[in-house]
């Protein structure tokens, strides 16, 4: 059982009231789409994709078709609800399917893009990071891009990171890596932050080539928010990770 099945309510509950505010919205996902570009008309994979969050994003903003992969099986429960609720022929551009990106064998048609908020830090083993990558590259068409946010590899966990995390509504204890505790609200749940020569040893093995770490920054449309955010910026406690599928796989 995902760990996400057991207190669902609590963390979307409090994602929700985040969203509305807007701010962590923002800072999740401004240079994820700076990097992925404009998703209209693209085939879409959305990697640990909860109830939909970044999913309905990309069907707003017109991508041809997304798929959303997800290990828990509540989250995906209150996807379909949604989903359900969505005129017959939008219903048919999106759907969720559970898997547990680690060691699924799943292969889904060829993506444009592979996409997710949070991603790599739920993989507990290097084999995990190494699933993660298998199930990125099977599933990428050869011309298409993974953009996705986890956990920077080059925080520093020493750092003083208490009121970034305030601000930004997500607690994560760094004291005994590489495994973590995450705190949403009411939330908790393990997660993992590797260092940056084991993730690209791992994907680089899981057929992924052409890897970069972006930190995440804010719109220059929203100075207030650079303020408020000056600590995490200088330390980002999450990146935009890129990559393309290698030719040989």
């Amino acid at each position: 059982m995902a760990d996400y099945d057991l207190n669902t309510d609590a963390y979307l509950n409090t994602i929700c009231r985040t969203d509305e505010q807007d701010d962590l919205d923002i800072f999740a996902t401004h240079t994820l789409f700076e990097t992925i570009g404009d998703p209209a008309g693209k085939t879409v994979i959305d990697l640990c994709c909860g109830d939909g969050r970044l999913s309905w994003k990309l069907l707003e903003m017109g991508a041809k078709s997304v798929i959303g992969v997800d290990i828990s099986g509540e989250m995906l429960k209150r996807a379909e609800e949604k989903r359900q609720l969505l005129p017959a022929d939008e219903q048919e551009k999106i759907q969720f399917i559970q898997a547990d990106l680690r060691t699924a064998g799943l292969t889904l048609p060829p993506a444009d893009i592979v996409t997710g908020l949070y991603v790599f830090l739920y993989a507990d083993t290097p084999e995990g990071i190494w699933g993660m990558g298998r199930f990125i590259s099977r599933n990428l068409k050869p011309d298409g891009r993974c953009a996705l946010v986890t956990l920077s590899p080059d925080l520093d966990p020493d750092g003083d990171h208490a009121l970034a995390q305030a601000e930004e509504g997500v607690f994560i204890d760094y004291n005994h890596e590489p495994e973590c505790i995450m705190r949403i609200g009411d939330f908790t749940c393990p997660v993992w932050r590797w260092d940056r020569d084991v993730l690209e040893r791992e994907l680089g093995m899981a057929g992924l080539r052409d890897l970069t770490w972006i930190g995440t920054d804010l719109p220059d449309s929203r100075p207030d928010l650079q303020a408020r955010y000056a600590e995490w910026r200088k330390n980002p406690q999450c990146v935009v990770f890129s990559a393309r599928r290698a030719r040989l796989i």
